[in-house]
């Protein structure tokens, strides 16, 4: 964040200070893997707070160690992406500040050694997400998301780029608030705000909940920001509309930063509640509470793949990719009670950073493509393999890894989620997260074939981007086919590495039967997954070969189709309810109340009060000094009368 101050003394300066101080983030978070010593806390003393001395806290352990370095790795690529891509912006160095304040945020949330201060990092990424996706304020109609006039009940669907920053504001400060209730309950509970103070306390705070039967809400109001930070319903309308910033940005928010701030919280926590209730002899009890993460996500998962089955904008498909598989990530966080936990964890971690990479390289992809073509929309697009074959390579490489196809990554991770997801027990969580993975690989097909595959003689000449933008997200698709070979092999690969790191470095002590030796994959899960994969990737192609699809045209179809165009018409249900509803209650109290009641009453009731008074009085006025002086001894006499009874009534108390 230094760096970015510092560049705004020169629009040369910003760019290099901002990429470099990233740079210098994730050498050192690499670096930090090779700790001797783990968990480890950094403390520099910071405020007094009720006579407690608050610290600003770094804490290393196994998790941190590997969320931060993902993070700072792709954030990193993404501002080298930026340096090309947004030249020539007239909010250069603003986007550079609010860049760079964006990481230094996360990065600080995902350090922190206390609640304080990762509320704080918090904070300060939906300040800066308020500020980048509303980066075009003057709200241009090329720089909005949704059709222009179209609506859903009669509520406008497309989103202005100011109006989608305070969006993402609202929804996640109203999350928001059970987040800081529960910080709130927390301390008052232990007395502490160190995450370690919470870990050594939670059995005893577990308990007093419980009995007071206030355990439940506890847990959910203190979770409550992570579902709205990464978009679960009914939180998930804000990422949506968050597609009206800079394609870089919407890379950084999906990718690397705000919205894997709700995953990361859970992973720090989680652990700390499983182990905190096996301690304390409440096992049982927290159950509906992770069946509650687990429904949510799955839930998630399939309707905002459903959504992007029928999308038409590129970067709106990859947002409600986004929210899908971050449902994914929940699933897995909620069959950790269920299954093995060390493994159910991992599998969710792997899964960030599998989304991480491939998701980062399609928007960055995606931003190209919508400046070439001059169209976010993909009827607008077509043949683009012709030349821009690099691209293309980035783009089916990242869309095979979303889509659950070995050996990339995202095959690997995802299935390891519906395996724990089954494990669990939930079969609809599981059917939920199966058909999430037939919708994920026809929309993301859908999109291929139609972008790089079909003709489009309507669609202009496109060529491939410039190096500065093609090499980050070349180098993250061709990563995220490095990535799954390893993941598995030789001897356990990547995957028992991280599982290691994050199981044996953490701040959690684990019982020795809520662990797993290493990360096993079931064969026949993962046959059922691919063949569901392959026949969503099949049915796109064949589909949208030579247009059949426009053949599907029966009044049901049309009518699942504008379902799911208008996002399952949630937001036009938020719209009337909320917004318009809120709107129509204002307008009452404003006619009944205010002006009705308190205007009317201050404004016309007591002004004629008064002058009606005035005028009767005024006969006194004429200037008679004998009605003077009886209407002074009048009153006089009144006066004495009155301190005469208060005076015996005081004497007699």
């Amino acid at each position: 964040m230094v760096a970015a101050a510092l560049g705004l003394t020169s629009k040369k300066l910003a760019p290099f200070l901002s990429v470099g101080s990233i740079f210098v983030s994730f050498v050192l978070s690499l670096l930090s893997a090779f700790m001797s010593k783990m968990p480890y806390i950094v403390r520099i003393p910071w405020f007094s707070f009720l006579g407690d001395n608050v610290s600003m806290g770094m804490l290393f352990d196994g998790l941190s160690i590997v969320m931060g370095t993902t993070v700072a790795l792709v954030s990193f690529l993404i501002s080298v992406y930026s340096y090309k891509y947004m030249e020539n912006d007239w909010g250069w160095t603003r986007y550079w500040f609010f860049f760079t304040f964006f990481v230094g945020s996360m990065m600080m949330l995902i350090y922190a050694s206390n609640l304080v201060v990762m509320l704080v990092g918090w904070e300060g990424t939906t300040l800066a997400s308020y500020a980048l996706i509303g980066h075009w304020y003057t709200d241009e109609p090329e720089r909005w998301v949704g059709d222009s006039n179209r609506k859903a009940w009669n509520v406008d669907m497309s989103t202005s780029p100011s109006h989608a920053g305070i969006r993402a504001m609202v929804f996640t400060s109203l999350a928001d608030v059970g987040f800081i209730t529960g910080i709130g309950m927390l301390y008052y509970a232990s007395g502490t705000i160190s995450i370690l103070g919470i870990l050594n306390a939670m059995p005893h705070i577990l308990g007093v909940l419980y009995s007071r039967g206030l355990l439940l809400p506890f847990l959910i109001a203190f979770t409550l920001g992570a579902f709205g930070k990464s978009a679960q319903f009914p939180f998930h309308e804000w990422l949506v509309t968050a597609m009206t910033g800079p394609t870089s940005i919407s890379a950084l928010i999906h990718a690397a930063t705000m919205v894997n701030a709700g995953v990361y919280f859970l992973l720090r926590f989680t652990p700390i509640i499983i182990t905190a209730a096996y301690v304390a002899g409440m096992y049982a009890p927290i159950s509906s509470f992770f069946t509650y993460i687990l429904l949510i996500g799955a839930l998630t998962a399939f309707m905002m793949a459903s959504m992007a089955v029928s999308s038409n904008e590129l970067k709106l498909i990859l947002a409600y990719s986004t929210s899908s598989q971050l449902g994914y990530m929940f699933m897995a966080i909620g069959a950790a009670y269920f299954a093995v936990p060390t493994v159910a964890i991992f599998a969710s971690m792997s899964h960030l950073i599998s989304q991480a990479i491939f998701k980062a390289a399609l928007f960055m992809a995606a931003g190209v493509l919508i400046h070439e073509y001059s169209s976010r929309y993909i009827k607008n697009m077509g043949n683009a393999w012709k030349n821009m074959k690099y691209t293309g390579i980035a783009f089916l490489f990242a869309a095979l890894s979303l889509s659950g196809i070995p050996p990339f990554s995202g095959f690997w991770d995802k299935d390891l989620i519906l395996d724990v997801t089954l494990y669990s027990g939930n079969l609809i969580a599981y059917a939920l997260g199966i058909a999430g993975a037939f919708l994920t690989a026809f929309y993301i097909f859908r999109a291929f074939k139609l972008v790089f595959i079909n003709k489009n003689e309507n669609a202009k000449e496109v060529e491939e981007a410039h190096p500065i933008e093609l090499y980050p997200y070349l180098l993250l698709g061709v990563l995220s086919l490095v990535f799954g070979i390893f993941w598995y092999f030789p001897y356990g690969g990547l995957s028992q590495i991280i599982y290691r790191l994050m199981t044996y470095n953490s701040i959690v002590t684990w019982p020795s039967f809520m662990t797993a030796s290493g990360v096993t994959i079931n064969a026949s899960l993962s046959a059922i997954s691919v063949i569901v994969a392959l026949a969503g990737i099949g049915l796109a192609l064949y589909l949208y070969a030579k247009n059949r699809e426009l053949n599907i045209r029966s009044p049901f179809m049309l009518g699942i189709q504008k379902f799911l165009y208008d996002r399952w018409y949630i937001n036009a249900i938020y719209y009337r309810i909320f917004v318009n509803g809120t709107a129509r209650i204002s307008s009452w109290m404003y006619g009944h109340i205010e002006w009705g009641a308190f205007d009317k009453f201050y404004h016309a009731l007591v002004p004629r009060a008064v002058t009606g008074l005035g005028s009767r009085l005024k006969n006194y006025q004429r200037g008679n000094i004998g009605k003077f002086i009886s209407t002074m001894i009048i009153g006089g006499a009144i006066l004495l009368i009155i301190l005469i009874v208060a005076i015996g009534v005081i004497s007699v108390v």
